[in-house]
């Protein structure tokens, strides 16, 4: 009898032949599937809707890759149970001390995510006075120069500054900081009047609306209220930038409390909270449109369910003087305010005085006497966002707006007929033109230049062409002094741009807030100095 015949019969099952599909066939096939779709999500896809999407693309595509590895593993290997569920265990044991170890995290602009643990240094406390403490210089007679930076985005919210042309030699003679300090959190830029930097952050379970030397970057006095706003992705604080006008200090929380104090003195003269008073919700991100001071006439944005929702309040006494018919318009169907995140601005169109405000369901005018709603043009995106100050350009009619999630830009023409009739014609409009998200563009020469999803771009306004896109710039913030770009980056580089239609050409670069992941708050620029902060710090350095 053959000896082969003589075995026994569990001896010839001890060893079966293995499905090739399983033992390798598998994992093989999901490492080339996860490999490749990487590939093409980062380098091949495009899309309108930004680097965001991309990379929450990316993470759909590897976890759902991860975890078809993880079942095969699991349930379909030729692994010992021994071997599986003790490396399930060491992976669990290890992402459960991951977790554990991470003190905060948040996400930038294109929702690439940034962890902080409990080993990282705490950040510094911002300043504090002792009670009834008041750093006081002698008073001076209240005034606004032509160089001062008095609102969000300067006097007239356009990015544009006067001041002297600003040296690119840094890479030889590197920028000089002047002072450095630790600031509450919350994304305000800074209002720059005389001496005297005014900003709004967050302090523990209040907001603060704070004034600094800009010498020194001591803080001169502090006025703080009960008001803390947190949404995951936007962080905590407040998101306006205070507006000084008139010897006033004017501002509007993340939760709608306005605040008008004395400019010199920090005192309060009145406070409201106008989503209280008029009982309707904040926005998504919290209210970000800074007030604007028409005359006696404090103009703020809480917003309607289809917009037109600004209401105009008394500057002395806070008292309400207008408020359009958007704010009267919630109900149980209607209950998502579509505020949006741009600020409301003063312009002349087609000869007649107006506010301007591109709210979250689209562009509009306001007779700024009684806030009436003179004209608008519906510009509605997935998000309801539109964050970009619009651009009236030089004949007083053709007004560029841009935003991002997949809307990009358009030119309007708005005019008034002779019977008062006004009329909004749409000139062009480019969804892959100019997708601002978080930051507003400037127009010079004939010119429009900010950030694409991040790059600078160049256009012409007049027809929606392309100069150029070029320089990585993340979701920062652009100001322009003479023919120079100035970019606070969104990782904390500070950037001078030539603004030349006919080539990028970038002057200069420097790292100024180094512990930066997300600089969301637009800089100021006043005689030459600039001043930059984010939810951690603030800094002077000489540019000229």
């Amino acid at each position: 009898m053959n000896d082969k015949d003589n075995k026994p019969e569990h001896a010839k099952e001890s060893n079966p032949k293995r499905n090739w599909l399983r033992s390798w066939g598998i994992p093989l096939l999901l490492l080339i599937s996860l490999a490749g779709s990487f590939y093409w999500v980062r380098y091949v896809y495009e899309t309108i809707a930004g680097q965001n999407w991309v990379n929450i693309l990316t993470v759909i595509i590897v976890g759902s890759q991860v975890n078809l590895l993880g079942l095969w593993f699991c349930f379909l290997s030729y692994f010992k149970r021994k071997t599986v569920w003790t490396t399930m265990l060491v992976l669990l044991l290890c992402g459960t001390s991951w977790a554990a170890s991470i003190r905060d995290f948040n996400f930038d602009g294109d929702m690439n995510l940034y962890v902080s643990y409990y080993w990282d240094p705490l950040p510094k406390s911002p300043q504090k006075l002792a009670a009834g403490q008041q750093d006081e210089e002698e008073a001076t007679e209240f005034a606004i120069l032509p160089t001062d930076m008095p609102a969000y985005r300067g006097i007239r919210r356009d990015g544009i500054v006067e001041g002297p042309v600003l040296r690119t030699d840094w890479q030889q003679n590197p920028l000089v900081e002047l002072w450095r300090t630790p600031v509450g959190a919350g994304y305000a830029s800074m209002a720059v009047v005389g001496n005297s930097l005014v900003t709004i952050e967050q302090r523990d379970q209040n907001e603060a609306i704070t004034c600094y030397d800009i010498r020194s970057g001591k803080l001169r006095w502090i006025y703080q209220y009960p008001a803390r706003f947190f949404e995951a992705m936007g962080g905590l604080g407040p998101r306006t930038t205070p507006t000084v006008s008139q010897g006033f200090v004017v501002s509007m929380g993340a939760a709608g409390d306005v605040t008008c104090l004395d400019f010199q003195t920090g005192k309060l003269i009145w406070a409201r909270n106008v989503l209280t008073d008029l009982k309707i919700p904040n926005v998504v991100w919290g209210m970000s449109s800074s007030p604007l001071v028409y005359e006696n006439t404090v103009c703020i944005n809480p917003g309607g369910p289809q917009g037109n929702g600004l209401m105009g309040l008394n500057l002395k006494d806070g008292s309400t003087i207008w408020k359009c018919e958007g704010v009267e318009q919630f109900d149980s169907v209607n209950n998502k305010n579509l505020c949006g995140y741009s600020s409301p601005m003063f312009h002349v169109i087609d000869g007649v005085k107006q506010i301007v405000i591109f709210d979250g369901h689209g562009l509009s005018g306001h007779d700024p006497t009684n806030g009436k709603q003179l004209w608008h043009y519906k510009y509605i995106n997935g998000a309801k966002v539109n964050c970009a100050q619009p651009i009236v350009l030089e004949n007083q009619k053709d007004v560029f707006i841009s935003s991002s999630y997949s809307m990009g830009s358009a030119l309007l023409n708005i005019e008034q007929s002779k019977q008062g009739k006004w009329k909004v014609n749409k000139i062009w409009h480019d969804v892959k033109i100019m997708r601002t998200k978080f930051s507003s563009p400037v127009y010079y020469q004939g010119y429009i230049y900010g950030l694409d999803e991040g790059i600078l771009m160049c256009i012409d306004p007049k027809t929606g062409k392309k100069q150029w896109k070029k320089g990585r710039y993340g979701h920062g913030q652009v100001l322009l002094t003479h023919d120079q770009l100035l970019i606070i980056t969104e990782d904390g580089d500070l950037a001078i741009v030539k603004a030349d239609p006919a080539k990028f050409q970038e002057l200069a670069r420097q790292k100024v807030l180094p512990n930066a992941s997300r600089v969301w708050n637009p800089h100021a620029l006043v005689d030459g100095i600039v001043y930059v902060r984010d939810h951690l710090e603030m800094a002077a350095f000489r540019l000229r």
